[in-house]
């Protein structure tokens, strides 16, 4: 999500964690159930909105949001029609149990197409897919200045505004610490 949705630095990722960590442990004190999915897909986007110039590929929040709205009706539709299935006795029992294993199989199989490994695992092309919005135009605006431009600093250049202290000598006396004027009765 670091890398598909928006483009996080150490600091935002801790940020998102620790946000989405609140809200998992609230809801749960309060007993409210929540997917844990969605908590931290909407910290890192707060994440990534809350850095100055902060972008979010908003294509890619979109089918995560489109796909989220399907989810819930799908599973109430599969949850369904197997309750209607194992309601019809044994053989309907045997019918749900051989579509879950055939299911299972072609997802697994559909999986095997384009396995994720470490070459592909981040989504490059779809940032590429995505036009500018308005803020990455404006961030594309602002040009950085020339490498080089700084004067390059040297040990030299640095000088301490504080001497340091004199070297001791251990073996001379200490002196002795002032007491205060103030006594007390």
């Amino acid at each position: 999500m670091g890398k598909g949705l928006t483009d996080l630095q150490p600091q935002q990722g801790f940020a998102a964690q620790t946000s989405a960590a609140t809200v998992i442990l609230a809801s749960s004190h309060l007993g409210f159930s929540l997917s844990t999915t969605q908590s931290c897909s909407g910290a890192v986007m707060g994440a990534g909105l809350g850095r100055k110039g902060g972008v979010v590929r908003w294509s890619t929040a979109t089918r995560m949001f489109v796909a989220w709205g399907l989810t819930l009706p799908a599973a109430g539709l599969v949850g369904a029609g197997a309750e209607f299935l194992t309601k019809q006795g044994a053989w309907g029992i045997a019918a749900v149990a051989v579509l879950l294993v055939a299911g299972s199989a072609v997802i697994w199989s559909l999986s095997r197409r384009k396995p994720v490994d470490h070459h592909n695992v981040t989504a490059d092309d779809v940032e590429a897919e995505e036009p500018a919005g308005v803020v990455t135009t404006a961030i594309a605006a602002v040009t950085p200045p020339p490498a080089g431009s700084v004067a390059a600093v040297t040990d030299e250049d640095l000088k301490a505004t504080i001497p340091a202290p004199a070297p001791t000598d251990p073996t001379a006396p200490r002196p002795r610490p002032r007491r205060s004027k103030e006594r007390t009765a």
